[in-house]
Protein backbone atom coordinates (compact mmCIF):
# COMPACT_ATOMS: atom_id res chain seq x y z
CA UNK A 1 0.00 0.00 0.00
CA UNK A 2 1.52 3.77 -0.19
CA UNK A 3 1.80 6.28 2.19
CA UNK A 4 -0.50 8.17 4.16
CA UNK A 5 0.45 11.02 1.57
CA UNK A 6 1.00 8.89 -1.35
CA UNK A 7 -2.91 7.88 -0.51
CA UNK A 8 -3.97 11.43 0.17
CA UNK A 9 -2.44 12.02 -3.60
CA UNK A 10 -4.27 9.34 -5.50
CA UNK A 11 -7.36 10.25 -3.99
CA UNK A 12 -7.46 13.70 -4.92
CA UNK A 13 -6.53 12.16 -8.49
CA UNK A 14 -9.87 9.92 -8.36
CA UNK A 15 -11.87 12.87 -7.03
CA UNK A 16 -10.83 15.94 -8.42
CA UNK A 17 -11.93 17.52 -11.63
CA UNK A 18 -10.59 16.03 -14.93
CA UNK A 19 -10.30 17.01 -17.91
CA UNK A 20 -11.62 14.57 -20.51
CA UNK A 21 -11.48 16.89 -24.08
CA UNK A 22 -8.18 18.22 -25.28
CA UNK A 23 -9.81 19.27 -28.87
CA UNK A 24 -9.12 22.72 -28.75
CA UNK A 25 -5.41 22.73 -29.30
CA UNK A 26 -5.28 23.09 -33.25
CA UNK A 27 -6.92 24.14 -35.99
CA UNK A 28 -5.45 22.92 -38.42
CA UNK A 29 -7.31 19.98 -40.90
CA UNK A 30 -5.28 17.20 -38.93
CA UNK A 31 -7.83 18.15 -36.17
CA UNK A 32 -10.60 18.91 -37.49
CA UNK A 33 -11.67 15.21 -36.31
CA UNK A 34 -12.16 13.91 -32.51
CA UNK A 35 -8.40 13.97 -31.50
CA UNK A 36 -6.64 10.33 -31.04
CA UNK A 37 -6.63 8.25 -28.22
CA UNK A 38 -3.77 8.05 -26.01
CA UNK A 39 -2.61 4.56 -24.43
CA UNK A 40 -1.65 4.25 -21.01
CA UNK A 41 -0.80 0.60 -20.15
CA UNK A 42 0.51 -1.41 -17.66
CA UNK A 43 2.97 -3.83 -19.52
CA UNK A 44 4.35 -5.84 -17.03
CA UNK A 45 6.71 -6.34 -13.36
CA UNK A 46 9.97 -7.28 -12.52
CA UNK A 47 10.71 -9.54 -9.28
CA UNK A 48 14.54 -9.03 -8.76
CA UNK A 49 17.66 -6.28 -9.98
CA UNK A 50 18.31 -9.16 -12.58
CA UNK A 51 15.09 -9.10 -13.96
CA UNK A 52 15.35 -5.41 -13.84
CA UNK A 53 18.52 -5.26 -15.75
CA UNK A 54 16.74 -7.47 -18.56
CA UNK A 55 13.85 -4.45 -18.85
CA UNK A 56 16.44 -2.28 -19.28
CA UNK A 57 18.67 -4.07 -21.62
CA UNK A 58 15.61 -4.17 -23.59
CA UNK A 59 14.00 -0.33 -23.75
CA UNK A 60 17.57 0.51 -23.89
CA UNK A 61 17.89 -1.73 -27.13
CA UNK A 62 21.14 -2.62 -25.03
CA UNK A 63 22.32 0.79 -24.59
CA UNK A 64 21.84 2.18 -27.68
CA UNK A 65 18.78 4.27 -26.53
CA UNK A 66 18.90 6.87 -23.89
CA UNK A 67 17.45 6.21 -20.99
CA UNK A 68 16.67 9.06 -18.82
CA UNK A 69 15.92 8.89 -14.64
CA UNK A 70 13.36 11.55 -12.99
CA UNK A 71 16.38 14.02 -12.07
CA UNK A 72 16.81 14.35 -16.23
CA UNK A 73 20.18 12.30 -16.25
CA UNK A 74 20.90 10.04 -19.06
CA UNK A 75 22.23 6.54 -19.62
CA UNK A 76 24.02 5.36 -22.98
CA UNK A 77 26.83 2.87 -20.56
CA UNK A 78 24.91 -0.52 -20.36
CA UNK A 79 27.14 -1.07 -17.19
CA UNK A 80 25.97 1.93 -15.93
CA UNK A 81 22.69 0.87 -16.65
CA UNK A 82 22.63 -2.40 -15.39
CA UNK A 83 24.40 -0.94 -11.98
CA UNK A 84 21.08 1.33 -11.74
CA UNK A 85 19.29 -2.19 -11.50
CA UNK A 86 21.42 -2.81 -8.97
CA UNK A 87 21.04 0.13 -7.12
CA UNK A 88 17.29 -0.65 -7.03
CA UNK A 89 17.49 -3.53 -4.96
CA UNK A 90 16.42 -3.69 -1.97
CA UNK A 91 17.75 -6.29 1.29
CA UNK A 92 14.70 -6.67 2.53
CA UNK A 93 12.38 -7.75 -0.07
CA UNK A 94 15.18 -9.38 -2.13
CA UNK A 95 14.04 -12.97 0.13
CA UNK A 96 10.57 -12.30 -0.63
CA UNK A 97 10.23 -13.98 -4.33
CA UNK A 98 7.05 -12.43 -5.42
CA UNK A 99 7.44 -8.98 -3.99
CA UNK A 100 7.41 -6.51 -7.63
CA UNK A 101 10.80 -4.81 -7.84
CA UNK A 102 9.60 -2.54 -10.71
CA UNK A 103 6.51 -2.09 -12.46
CA UNK A 104 6.60 -0.30 -16.15
CA UNK A 105 4.27 1.32 -18.30
CA UNK A 106 3.87 2.15 -22.03
CA UNK A 107 2.37 5.70 -22.81
CA UNK A 108 1.68 5.99 -26.76
CA UNK A 109 0.55 8.10 -29.08
CA UNK A 110 -0.63 7.75 -32.76
CA UNK A 111 1.42 7.62 -36.02
CA UNK A 112 2.44 11.63 -36.84
CA UNK A 113 2.69 12.57 -33.06
CA UNK A 114 6.04 14.69 -32.37
CA UNK A 115 8.02 11.84 -30.53
CA UNK A 116 9.23 14.67 -28.93
CA UNK A 117 6.64 16.14 -27.55
CA UNK A 118 5.39 12.75 -26.49
CA UNK A 119 8.62 12.01 -24.67
CA UNK A 120 8.57 15.23 -22.66
CA UNK A 121 4.50 14.76 -21.85
CA UNK A 122 5.62 11.66 -20.01
CA UNK A 123 8.46 13.26 -18.21
CA UNK A 124 5.94 16.06 -17.24
CA UNK A 125 3.70 13.39 -15.67
CA UNK A 126 5.88 11.07 -14.72
CA UNK A 127 7.34 14.12 -12.45
CA UNK A 128 3.56 15.03 -11.05
CA UNK A 129 2.59 11.24 -10.64
CA UNK A 130 5.46 9.60 -9.46
CA UNK A 131 8.28 12.23 -8.14
CA UNK A 132 7.37 12.42 -5.12
CA UNK A 133 7.69 9.26 -3.51
CA UNK A 134 9.50 6.90 -6.12
CA UNK A 135 12.47 6.80 -8.47
CA UNK A 136 11.74 5.65 -11.90
CA UNK A 137 13.51 5.86 -15.46
CA UNK A 138 12.34 6.12 -19.39
CA UNK A 139 12.81 5.34 -22.57
CA UNK A 140 11.32 7.09 -26.46
CA UNK A 141 10.76 4.30 -28.91
CA UNK A 142 10.14 5.11 -32.12
CA UNK A 143 10.40 2.00 -33.97
CA UNK A 144 6.87 1.61 -34.52
CA UNK A 145 3.83 3.20 -36.03
CA UNK A 146 2.94 5.22 -32.46
CA UNK A 147 5.59 6.79 -30.71
CA UNK A 148 5.91 5.57 -27.26
CA UNK A 149 7.77 5.75 -24.23
CA UNK A 150 8.89 3.04 -21.57
CA UNK A 151 8.33 4.29 -17.74
CA UNK A 152 9.91 1.76 -15.59
CA UNK A 153 9.07 2.83 -11.86
CA UNK A 154 10.63 1.39 -8.71
CA UNK A 155 8.31 0.24 -6.71
CA UNK A 156 9.85 0.79 -3.02
CA UNK A 157 8.97 4.31 -2.53
CA UNK A 158 10.83 6.27 -0.61
CA UNK A 159 8.39 5.80 2.14
CA UNK A 160 9.09 2.28 2.86
CA UNK A 161 6.06 1.66 1.25
CA UNK A 162 5.37 -0.65 -2.22
CA UNK A 163 3.77 0.87 -5.13
CA UNK A 164 -0.09 -0.29 -4.97
CA UNK A 165 -1.65 0.66 -8.12
CA UNK A 166 -5.56 1.19 -7.37
CA UNK A 167 -8.52 0.08 -9.47
CA UNK A 168 -9.41 3.15 -12.03
CA UNK A 169 -5.63 4.74 -11.50
CA UNK A 170 -4.85 3.87 -14.99
CA UNK A 171 -8.00 5.81 -16.21
CA UNK A 172 -7.18 8.44 -14.16
CA UNK A 173 -3.17 8.37 -15.66
CA UNK A 174 -4.66 8.31 -19.10
CA UNK A 175 -6.24 11.65 -18.40
CA UNK A 176 -3.49 13.35 -16.53
CA UNK A 177 -0.90 12.22 -19.85
CA UNK A 178 -3.79 14.24 -21.98
CA UNK A 179 -3.10 17.16 -19.85
CA UNK A 180 0.43 17.08 -20.30
CA UNK A 181 -0.12 16.48 -23.80
CA UNK A 182 -2.05 19.46 -24.37
CA UNK A 183 0.17 21.71 -22.66
CA UNK A 184 2.93 20.28 -25.74
CA UNK A 185 0.19 21.70 -28.16
CA UNK A 186 -1.05 17.94 -29.12
CA UNK A 187 -4.56 17.24 -29.51
CA UNK A 188 -5.59 14.12 -27.52
CA UNK A 189 -8.26 12.09 -25.48
CA UNK A 190 -8.71 10.20 -22.98
CA UNK A 191 -12.14 7.79 -23.35
CA UNK A 192 -12.73 5.99 -20.44
CA UNK A 193 -14.93 3.09 -22.31
CA UNK A 194 -12.13 2.46 -25.16
CA UNK A 195 -11.88 -0.36 -26.97
CA UNK A 196 -8.83 -2.15 -27.65
CA UNK A 197 -6.88 0.28 -29.77
CA UNK A 198 -5.10 -0.40 -33.04
CA UNK A 199 -2.00 1.09 -31.93
CA UNK A 200 -1.81 -1.12 -29.31
CA UNK A 201 -2.05 -4.27 -30.81
CA UNK A 202 0.73 -2.54 -32.84
CA UNK A 203 2.76 -1.88 -29.85
CA UNK A 204 1.99 -5.36 -27.92
CA UNK A 205 3.55 -7.14 -31.16
CA UNK A 206 7.15 -4.66 -31.30
CA UNK A 207 7.70 -5.35 -27.60
CA UNK A 208 6.23 -8.84 -26.44
CA UNK A 209 8.99 -9.18 -24.46
CA UNK A 210 7.07 -7.20 -21.97
CA UNK A 211 4.27 -9.67 -22.06
CA UNK A 212 7.38 -12.52 -20.94
CA UNK A 213 8.10 -9.86 -17.64
CA UNK A 214 4.19 -10.27 -16.76
CA UNK A 215 2.41 -12.25 -14.64
CA UNK A 216 -0.93 -13.65 -15.89
CA UNK A 217 -2.98 -14.58 -12.96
Amino acid sequence: MMSHSATDYTSDLLTGDVRHKSNRIKSSSCYTRKPPEVMVKISGYCYSSDHTKSHFDYITRNGKLELEDKLGETYNDRNIIHQLANDWQDPQTNSKRRTRHSTHLVLSMPDGTDPKAVKQAVRQFAKKIFAHNYQYVMALHTDTDSPHVHLTIKNLGFDGKQLHVRKGLPQIWREQFVCELERQGVAAEATPSLNKLRMTKQIENQDHYDNDLSVHH
